[in-house]
């Protein structure tokens, strides 16, 4: 039985999809104008790893994350580079501009996930092709009296919707005071939000009833998500910050116009910070995702860094815990490499002749494997508790370093029930979306490295250990972890 905190009702549900072994979810995507932050990796990685628990678990899932590609903000944007490029411009040149800096973002946030190893939605729906949906969805609410037309501009009736507030828990005196309210004299009430915004000279348009014009940022995700999932789906997604106005507002349009409940849960993930501060520009503390990868070359770092907190939890983040998540999967890879080595130990025939009962270990090692699972499981069920989670592939490590430095136990018989352990952890690391591999090193730097870990062990023949120390240090300046072992010196990069 999976359990999800709803944030709509402010407790953990049973998960009860709407059709039988399939479920229907929604996340709010990018508006692409500028490069991905790691805080834009985390709400994608959470709802990527969240969406692989559900496949696990056996369920089809329907996963719809949109695009805006149209925003005040892509338009400022591609404004600010033309002003750059000339003094004037007309237009049309904003217009195209407008499409290019979408499109040339959006490349970036494909390209940027898919090195982070999260895999792209079931369907991603832009914002530019789905118009004429939206000006239909907003004639609905006029008709029904929901939405009035005040010039060129379309806006949303907060007073006519009586349940407004209902998801940031929230009257609307309390929303006054504590949320800046554009003034608007077009408004009949303070809070009342824009489904269509009249044409602005130059900026990118569509004829509609009502006159040019282009839709209002919150009107994009309730027809994106109604369009292709059906008036009433299962999961809607986001991060801490759209509770409101943006998903408060979603409830209310998409209920006024369909008078379905929407969607039936409301996950939230926490928000990031850096260093304790909100990350921003202006504070030099602005990370994006290509910044962590030219630094550490290792999404599973990040990916191990967000799983150590609970996805509702804020998180902070600095370089000691990457260097805290950087040791947590040098175990796992010291432990792969082990068990590696141990299998080409037995496989070159050594104690040959001897009869060890090799099935009582393996099936002694698949009870404690499956055991393993049902933790894991039993972590992921309750809320998606990636804490405890991750602490079972930690545990399925403890285990199997206990049975290689068992020295009653023969090689063979080790290697048999390691096998399935290391089978078992990479299983439950792929839910998580950990690939678990050691860091890649280039042709000439490898080349390099095996170079000075044999000259390093020309120093120790020799008993020059002052030269094997340099030689070891020079090798950790270049990031490479140097472990000593019976069959010889064996290396990796951290």
């Amino acid at each position: 039985m999976i359990t999800i905190y709803n944030t709509l009702t402010r407790k953990k549900e049973e998960l009860k999809p709407l059709e039988e072994g399939k479920i229907k979810m929604y996340v709010c995507g990018p508006t692409v104008y500028d490069v991905p932050h790691i805080g834009h990796a985390r709400s994608a990685y959470i709802f990527n790893f969240i969406r692989s628990y559900f496949e696990y678990s056996g369920y089809e899932v329907v996963f719809v994350r949109n695009v805006t590609d149209v925003d005040d903000k892509i338009i400022k944007k591609a404004s600010d580079e033309l002003h750059d490029i000339s003094e004037g411009f007309i237009g049309d040149q904003l217009k195209k501009r407008v499409q290019e800096v979408a499109s040339r973002y959006l490349d970036i946030y494909h390209r940027e996930l898919d090195i982070l190893g999260i895999r792209p939605p079931t369907i991603e729906p832009k914002a530019t092709e789905t118009i004429p949906q939206m000006i239909g969805f907003i004639e609905k609410l006029i008709e029904s009296e929901y939405a009035y037309v005040a010039g060129g501009d379309v806006y949303f009736s907060v007073e006519k919707f009586k349940d407004y507030g209902k998801l940031s828990g929230q009257d609307k005196d309390q929303m006054m005071h504590g949320v800046r309210i554009e003034v608007d004299r077009k408004k009949k009430y303070p809070l009342d939000f824009a489904l269509w915004k009249e044409a602005k000279e130059g900026e990118p348009s569509w004829k509609s009833p009502w006159g040019d014009g282009r839709p209002g940022w919150h009107i994009e995700c309730s027809v994106m998500s109604t369009n292709l999932l059906g008036k009433r789906f299962d999961i809607h997604g986001g991060g801490l910050d759209l509770i409101f106005p943006h998903h408060e507002n979603e409830i209310a349009q998409s209920q006024a116009a369909t008078g379905e409940k929407f969607a039936n849960y409301w996950i939230h993930n926490g928000l990031l910070s850096v260093n304790g501060e909100k990350m921003s520009k202006s504070l030099g503390n602005f990370i994006t995702i290509s910044d962590f990868l030219q630094k550490y070359r290792d999404p599973d770092l990040l990916k191990i860094f967000f799983l150590n907190s609970h996805y509702r939890s804020p998180v902070d983040y600095s370089d000691a815990k990457i260097a805290e998540a950087r040791h947590a999967k040098e175990r796992i890879i010291i432990f792969f490499e082990k068990v590696d080595r141990l299998n080409g130990k037995v496989s070159e025939g050594e104690e040959t002749g001897k009869d060890p009962d090799i099935a009582k270990y393996v099936e002694e090692m698949a009870d404690k494997a499956n055991r393993l699972k049902e933790e894991f499981d039993e972590a992921m069920n309750d809320d998606f508790n990636t804490p405890s989670a991750l602490s079972v592939l930690f545990e399925a490590v403890h285990i199997g370093n206990e049975i290689l430095s068992d020295n009653n136990i023969l090689d063979v018989e080790k290697l048999h029930s390691l096998t399935i352990l290391k089978t078992h952890i990479l299983k439950l690391a792929n839910v998580l979306g950990l690939s678990l591999r050691p860091v890649a090193v280039g042709k000439s730097e490898e080349e390099k490295i095996e170079d000075l870990v044999a000259q390093r062990e020309q120093a120790r023949k020799k008993k020059d250990y002052k030269m094997a120390d340099k030689i070891r240090d020079q090798l950790s300046s270049m990031g490479i972890t140097l472990e000593d072992t019976s069959e010889g010196p064996v290396w990796r990069k951290s």
